[in-house]
């Protein structure tokens, strides 16, 4: 006789296996394992395709780095490398405040990596030179157009689809040439028509991606400067927001004008060690505008980005306007900044003559 739990275990477990379950599985795995052969073996190009997704996606990681920085430091997908917008976001504030408990830069990424790593403490990192030469963009047209003679200024745009809402309805033209465009242009020409100063203009669309444009317009900055290299001044011409109309004009001589912001990087996010030379520059331009045209020039602010400007001495950032301006009275206004630019060059080439830069 069994126990009442010996009786349960032997119901619960009778001695003999059910085989035909077993059975059943066995059989459903062999046709499962006969129709995956059939289709590896009828379709040859799908099995290739899964042994290049391995290589795909490290191309795809090589082609954009950031995203194996952004992968290793989250942190650092909170902020934009330039630093786009007139105040901190919420959690760039939150940032900088967590930051000054640990004594660590968080909106630097060199200071980020530096404290993780102590051995990166004891390194200089130095600006990045200058490339070789020019090249051309995806489409084969040339983006770093080379002038007879040397070109003393350089033009370009990185936010290059920015534009103004009273001349095209819009803030911007995603994938196109907006109006800050056409202010360069006019810039260009103002300058060699009117005052015989060569300038070097790249109207390559750097924003294809808002996200990298100046990753993308640091490549057409070093392009302009390595075939130009006696260039004095490199202006990134684009148009401000934020504004009210009230804000976005000035009545000089009887015309409404767009005014002008410069706007300067620092050392704050990371190493600009020059950063108070294209200080000084903007300055002086913003002052001697404001001599010959009051209130043309809003000033010089300072920002935490680099903005190309590490590139060189006395590269600007310029905002023609805002989103409440017409893209005439831009032009305008970038017509007198010619006009100040040139005598800037002018008197600096008269107190050292034989000179073709800004020294």
């Amino acid at each position: 006789m069994y126990s009442v739990t010996a009786g349960r275990r032997r119901r619960a477990f009778p001695g003999r296996p059910p085989f035909k379950i077993i059975g059943v599985l066995i059989l459903l795995l062999f046709c499962l394992l006969k129709v995956i052969s059939a289709i590896l073996a009828a379709q040859p190009l799908w099995t290739g395709a899964v042994k290049e997704l391995p290589g795909r996606v490290l191309d795809s990681y090589q082609a954009e780095p950031l995203q194996i920085i952004n992968g290793a430091l989250p942190i650092l997908r909170w902020s934009s490398f330039e630093g786009d917008g007139e105040t901190l976001s919420i959690m760039g504030s939150f940032l900088r405040g967590a930051g000054a408990v640990g004594r660590v830069n968080l909106l630097n990424p060199t200071a980020v990596l530096q404290s993780q790593i102590p051995l990166l403490a004891a390194v200089n990192f130095p600006d990045a030179a200058p490339v070789s030469g020019p090249g051309t963009d995806e489409a084969g047209e040339k983006a770093v157009p080379v002038l007879a003679g040397e070109c003393l200024v350089c033009v370009y745009n990185t936010h290059t689809g920015e534009t103004y809402r009273l001349t095209d309805g819009v803030d911007r033209l995603d994938g196109r040439r907006g109006g800050v465009v056409t202010v360069a242009a006019a810039f260009q020409e103002t300058l060699e028509s009117s005052y015989g100063i060569k300038v070097a203009r790249s109207d390559k669309i750097n924003d294809m991606d808002y996200n990298t444009s100046y990753i993308e317009s640091e490549k057409t900055a070093r392009e302009l400067l390595a075939a130009n290299p006696h260039a004095g001044v490199i202006f990134d011409i684009h148009r401000d927001s934020s504004k009210t109309r009230e804000q976005s004009i000035v009545n000089i001589d009887g015309q409404i004008m767009a005014t002008l912001l410069f706007i300067v990087g620092s050392d704050t996010r990371r190493p600009f060690p020059g950063w108070r030379k294209n200080h000084a520059f903007a300055v002086e331009l913003s002052d001697r505008i404001n001599e010959k045209y009051p209130g043309l020039s809003l000033g010089v602010r300072v920002k935490d980005g680099l903005y190309n400007q590490n590139l060189h001495p006395r590269a600007v950032l310029l905002e023609v306007g805002t989103t409440e301006n017409s893209c005439e009275e831009a032009i305008r206004s970038i017509r007198l900044l010619a006009g100040v630019l040139a005598e800037v060059i002018g008197e600096e080439q008269a107190a050292a003559p034989g000179t073709t830069a800004l020294e």
